[in-house]
């Protein structure tokens, strides 16, 4: 006689369900939103395992579009010059959700995209090099640049044209650093930084704190244009060391 075997919940599914919907708690913990305990008793008891994947498959891994890494929005923000508050409002997130996003902490991957899409839309190229398990190599951003220096004038027009060849705003957002930090490190007046990142250039303390920048693993991108007397493609990024290769 065959005994009729007892039907369990299937625990791999309820597990996935609980871990999946902790993970998002914590997500909107950090988004300023709080989540009722009971909700989570809930999910685990009544959630379908085709849902769960609907909602965060789908989600998450739906259009396999790759966050941007917290320096690259710092860098971003920084060619722009915009204030935390202001960015946050231009790409409609918390001012809160920004500052994690800028200090890798968890956001939303919509909430970081959201931030790429508006620094994008205003003429932001992201750059860096990306292998599956691996830290991105290079990171950065700078100005999006004709492909060609010897485009024509009318090409060149349609992009964004700095007076500078480079950006220490950007270089120190690289390296998340205070305009007080580079002036103690590099052994110059911080009105002397402020007055460098503003466009003012003293030879001296311009190259040397160019040199500084560019032994702290800073590269500084872009390249004038003889005619206009503009510099394209301005921006920063990661160098890259032969230990980081390997």
């Amino acid at each position: 006689m065959n005994q009729r075997r007892p039907r369990y919940a299937e625990p791999c599914v309820n597990y996935r369900i609980t871990f999946a919907h902790f993970y998002l708690t914590l997500l909107l913990y950090h988004e300023g939103y709080l989540i009722s305990v009971y909700s989570s008793v809930f999910v685990f008891l009544k959630t379908p395992k085709r849902l769960v994947d609907i909602l965060f498959l789908g989600r998450f891994l739906g259009e396999m579009r790759t966050p941007a890494p917290a320096e690259c929005l710092r860098v971003a923000r920084a060619l722009l010059k915009l204030s935390q508050h202001d960015a946050a409002a231009g790409a409609q997130i918390t001012r809160r959700s920004l500052a994690a996003a800028e200090s890798n902490k968890p956001v939303f991957p919509d909430t970081n995209l959201q931030l790429v899409d508006f620094y994008v839309a205003r003429g932001i190229e992201f750059l860096g090099e990306t292998n599956i398990g691996k830290e991105t190599l290079r990171a950065g951003a700078r100005w999006v640049a004709p492909d060609d220096p010897q485009a024509s004038r009318e090409t060149k027009d349609s992009f964004r044209a700095e007076d500078q060849p480079v950006s220490f705003r950007a270089a120190r957002a690289l390296l998340e650093k205070e305009q007080a930090d580079i002036a103690m490190e590099v052994g110059l007046p911080l009105a002397v930084i402020q007055s460098l990142e503003r466009g003012r250039k003293t030879t001296d303390a311009y190259e040397k704190v160019h040199s500084w920048f560019e032994k702290a693993g800073v590269e500084f991108t872009g390249w004038g244009d003889v005619i206009t007397g503009k510099y394209y493609g301005v921006g920063v990024r990661r160098k890259t060391f032969h230990n980081e290769q390997a």
